[in-house]
């Protein structure tokens, strides 16, 4: 009896054990998870700290927008055939709205696509930020170096790249803005 009352303590042991190690690879994996989907963004878009070269371009609404006019300013790159675009849309409308709201920081979504496949996403898009729709190479593609959606950043008011991410969650959050 001994003897069996010792191999269920051992056994219990070893279960929790075991318990215990498969709950710390879990939380490395979700670690490396996070990690990894910021390294995502790399190469996506000019790096973050970089200054943005100068470019002018029209928003859906007939504004002519450009760098130095913009200040600071929350971007979405997007394209009608993405996936992970319609997947991360509500996320960045909702982000905006925010931001909008705590900062006052203007908030800018570029389309890259014909008019028509862009239909759905300037819809969503128009009530929270300047839209731009514009082929791949168009002047905003070009001067963010713009390879893969979507993707996400913070342009300061000097031009500057501050903060690039591949979920709009994963921006730094807004500072409410001085009254």
């Amino acid at each position: 009896m001994p003897f069996l009352v010792s191999a269920v303590v051992v056994l219990a042991v070893l279960c929790l054990l075991n318990l215990l190690l498969t709950f710390g690879v879990i939380r490395k994996l979700r670690a490396q998870a996070a990690e990894k989907s910021d390294r995502v963004v790399d190469g996506l878009i000019v790096p973050a700290g970089s200054t943005v070269s100068s470019f002018s371009a029209v928003t859906t609404t007939g504004e002519r927008i450009t760098r130095d006019g913009l200040g600071e300013t929350m971007l979405g790159f997007f394209t009608p055939d993405c996936r992970a675009c319609k997947e991360r849309l509500p996320l960045f409308v909702e982000q905006a709205r925010a931001t909008a709201a705590l900062t006052g920081r203007s908030v800018l979504a570029v389309v890259h696509g014909t008019p028509e496949e862009a239909r759905e996403q300037v819809a969503a898009l128009s009530g929270v930020a300047h839209v731009v729709v514009e082929e791949g190479d168009g002047p905003l593609g070009e001067a963010f170096d713009i390879t893969g959606y979507p993707v996400f950043g913070l342009l300061t008011a000097d031009g500057t790249l501050a903060a690039t991410a591949f979920d709009p969650a994963r921006l730094p959050a807004p500072a409410r803005a001085a009254v």
